[in-house]
């Protein structure tokens, strides 16, 4: 499961917690083992698999339903939110009529 990856990672945290602490002896830290032991724990033996046979086809899947519908979301923004009716369309659209404006309306 871990990688090289995951090494550079450890020497990273091993590295931050150094700076952060005042005492040489790092290794006998409660936080420093408990880490050390989640990455011994973890260690991938030939006898030991750490996913299911399908569980990257099904991350891949999942991921990829997740792209499509961000971008049909997208799509379906743009055309109904393309920008704000007039009052003449809003009017239109549900069937009412405004009143006409005249030019001769000089006493309003």
């Amino acid at each position: 499961m871990f990688g090289k990856t995951s090494l550079a990672l450890l020497r990273s945290l091993t590295r931050e917690f150094r700076h952060v602490t005042s005492d040489s002896k790092l290794l006998e830290r409660p936080l420093m083992r408990l880490i050390l032991s989640e990455y011994r724990s973890n260690q991938v033996t030939p006898a030991q698999y750490c996913r299911g046979p399908d569980e990257m086809l099904w991350v891949a899947d999942t991921y990829l339903q997740y792209i499509r519908s961000q971008r049909i979301c997208r799509e379906l923004s743009n055309k109904h939110q393309r920008r704000e009716k007039t009052v003449q369309e809003t009017a239109d659209m549900i069937g009412f009529r405004l009143p006409s404006s005249t030019t001769n309306d000089k006493d309003n």
